[in-house]
């Protein structure tokens, strides 16, 4: 068997945000092997660490436990064999497209009739011939993107790393770029055969990748490494490719797979809250009916990304206002009932189910025997609770939900949470 391009052994990564703050855990225990001639995707809930571990494989980062290896030998800084397509584009806008194509190829000393010839293929790959002399303000959001990726492959990288390359994209350019890749992937003549990107899109990720990696959250970890037998060049409209998005995003949606706590379990005794304002689970509600209605027309509707929305239907799900057969998102009787009554009635509705969770009761029990947490005891309290989220992330969803439904006071001046007086 050929030996791994890229290959992470056991890998975690720690943030410490203050100074006596516990450390969030990012990446958890993540072993994976890329191997030659491999196109992987990394798909996953937001905050599960998809960007920070293709950061790793490129050197970007390090790792705060286990190792990272390219081609058997320990990546220790940046690591020359592989290449990074950001999101953002990164271009500088004081240098052409020619420019911008050349700037990391003169770290390599290269003489100008080879650097010359690498740029012009690069450019030719992506279709950006004839654009050399344009800086970046004169070219859409599309071609920005297209010279990015012809830097990418002008220093002649065995593996590229694309971190969510279409998502600041309109849809009909990301079709256009989805397309390019897609046919670069199908080219037995392309020399760059080994991939690793990043997406939310699940289509995306079927349409491209040989294997597809489900990340799961808080902390990041492997759930599922899932196979792609598609050939290339792939038909999204076929049923076997239909059949693959639907199981992805069953997975994702936790029809087949729950998420998994760090022990293993897939139920915890305190759940934790999803990260969605009461906003965004109104906002959901008011576009839903009674007959279930799409998920991916949902997150078009309001403008979020999958995961985005993800989040607000899990949050409206577990407040019992919603249920979710399949791909589709339905009102329950009570979420009917929510989305016809006025605002005192609404607020009435979600104090009595957000009372009924479990970490609020956690809460709740140590106000009532306390009369007041700080900041810093919330988080302690938090931890405990859920140990595989962000204290800080949970005190601010479990302080907004709070504070709408009635439930909770915050002083922000003393950074003091409070149990509301009775309405």
């Amino acid at each position: 068997m050929d030996q791994a391009m890229i290959k992470l052994q056991n890998v975690s990564l720690e943030f410490t945000a203050e100074r006596h703050s516990p450390p969030a855990v990012i990446l958890k225990d993540i072993s994976l092997d890329i191997a030659p001639n491999d196109i992987v995707a990394l798909l996953g809930p937001s905050g599960c660490g998809k960007s920070t571990l293709i950061r790793l494989m490129a050197g970007l980062l390090r790792p705060t436990s286990g190792q990272v290896f390219f081609k058997g030998r320990k990546v220790d800084g940046v690591c020359p064999g592989v290449a990074m397509v950001f999101q953002n584009f990164a271009l500088f806008p004081w240098l052409t497209v020619e420019g911008n194509v050349r700037a990391p190829l003169e770290q390599y000393g290269l003489p100008e009739t080879e650097a010359f010839v690498r740029i012009r293929r690069s450019l030719e790959m992506v279709g950006l011939t004839g654009y050399e002399k344009v800086y970046p303000r004169e070219l859409s959001g599309g071609m920005k993107q297209r010279v990015g990726i012809a830097r990418a492959l002008a220093v002649n990288p065995e593996v590229l790393c694309m971190d969510e390359p279409f998502s600041a994209l309109d849809v009909l350019t990301a079709e256009s770029l989805r397309n390019e890749l897609g046919r670069l992937c199908a080219d037995p003549a392309n020399p760059l055969r080994t991939m690793v990107t990043v997406t939310h899109n699940i289509e995306e990720a079927v349409y491209l990748a040989k294997r597809i990696i489900v990340l799961a959250s808080h902390p990041g970890r492997i759930a599922l490494d899932i196979p792609n037998p598609l050939a290339y060049p792939r038909e999204p409209g076929t049923p076997e490719f239909q059949e693959i998005v639907e199981k992805i995003h069953d997975i994702l949606t936790q029809h087949e797979l729950p998420e998994l706590s760090p022990n293993g379990s897939a139920e915890t005794a305190i759940s934790p809250l999803p990260r969605a304002t009461i906003g965004e689970i109104l906002g959901l509600i008011s576009l839903c009916e009674e007959t279930p209605h799409d998920l991916f027309e949902l997150g078009d509707d309001l403008g979020k990304k999958f995961d985005e929305m993800l989040e607000a239907v899990k949050s409206a799900e577990m407040l019992g206002l919603v249920h979710t057969p399949h791909d589709h998102v339905a009102l329950t009787p009570l979420g009917c009932q929510l989305q016809s009554a006025p605002i005192a009635e609404r607020k009435a509705i979600l104090r009595a189910e957000i009372g009924k969770l479990g970490l609020f009761a956690k809460v709740r029990e140590e106000l009532l025997r306390g009369k007041k947490l700080d900041a810093r005891a919330l988080g302690e309290l938090l931890s405990k609770c859920v140990p595989e989220r962000n204290p800080e992330e949970m005190a601010h969803t479990l302080i907004s939900w709070g504070r709408y439904a009635g439930l909770l006071e915050w002083d922000a001046k003393k950074q003091v949470v409070r149990l509301a007086a009775s309405p």
